[in-house]
């Protein structure tokens, strides 16, 4: 490890403050190794103006992950949102992933996991976990996150291995919380969309086909109401565009693999998530969503910042 990295990694200290920052002209990132591999803070910092935060920022002080803060940006494998009962159906068994009766377990282990960093320098960041196999979720699997800052954006790629001997389902994304910084215009693209029902408990069960993009406005003077997901197929690569019209600022998010992306606000809140990941919520197909032992499995998404 050299100084530069040294010096950047002289940060990583209690759990709860460890923090390691890229920054590559006017954009810095703040990465949150032990709190489950985040983004706490992505901020363009401009001479002429006040600083723009394109992330909802972490407070890290406090943080638990058993419930964390609605803020920053997170890998979720190896499964995201969550199952019915949160039981898995995948082949000819049923695994419980927790006490059928706990409430909002989502995204996996990952955002639930302290990560371990490899490498760091002012605009790359590889950080790494080992995840043993349990009676929850019985294989074992290393996951890879690489951060890369540029000028204009930061890139995510991760990377997970199946280390055990017979193939393991697998459903990742990347769940970012953006900031509602005055008025929020977002479109993405999408083939259909899939809606919850009073008897599904949130998780999608009606299709609906779509020719088109979505578009959602939120105003912070007038945040609707009721919370709502949509829950999109699109085709891959998944492609978003999140405008704030009162500061000129964009966020364009792509993702290669990406060929489901949900659409997320809490009544109230001063959000908008737009996930891209391999799956609709609550199944997993094990035709497709599969890692075969000592085989990678990447997974990517890009976020251009204007």
């Amino acid at each position: 490890m050299d100084r530069e990295e040294a010096a950047l990694l002289m940060s990583l200290g209690s759990a709860n403050t460890a923090v390691v920052t890229l920054r590559c002209g006017e954009i810095e990132a703040q990465l949150l190794p032990s709190l489950g591999a985040r983004i706490g803070g992505l901020r363009r910092h401009c001479a002429d103006a006040a600083p723009f935060d394109y992330l909802v920022p972490v407070e890290p002080r406090g943080f638990a992950l058993q419930r964390w803060q609605r803020a920053g940006c997170f890998p979720m494998l190896p499964f995201t949102n969550r199952f019915a009962r949160n039981t898995l159906a995948w082949r000819d068994a049923a695994l419980e992933l927790a006490a059928p009766d706990t409430s909002a377990f989502l995204h996996g282990w990952g955002l639930r996991s302290a990560w371990q960093v490899e490498s760091a320098s002012a605009t790359r960041c590889t950080m790494t976990h080992a995840f043993d196999a349990t009676s929850a979720w019985p294989w074992r699997y290393r996951a890879h996150l690489t951060f890369d800052l540029h000028a204009d954006g930061i890139a995510l790629t991760l990377t997970v291995l199946n280390e055990s001997c017979e193939p393991m389902p697998l459903g990742v994304g990347f769940h970012p919380y953006f900031a509602l910084n005055g008025t929020v215009s977002a479109t993405t693209r999408a083939t259909a969309r899939w809606h919850a029902d009073e008897t599904s408990d949130g998780l999608p069960r009606h299709r609906e086909s779509l020719a088109g993009e979505l578009h959602v406005e939120l105003k912070p003077d007038a945040l609707p109401s009721e919370t709502f997901t949509w829950f999109c197929e699109t085709e891959a690569p998944a492609r978003a565009v999140i405008d704030y019209p009162d500061t000129g600022r964009q966020i364009t998010l792509t993702s290669s693999q990406a060929d489901h992306v949900v659409v997320h606000h809490r009544a109230g809140e001063r959000f908008l998530c737009v996930e891209p990941c391999t799956h609709l919520a609550g199944r997993l197909d094990p035709a497709h969503h599969i890692a075969l032992p000592n085989t990678p499995a990447t997974f990517d998404m890009h976020l251009q910042l204007r």
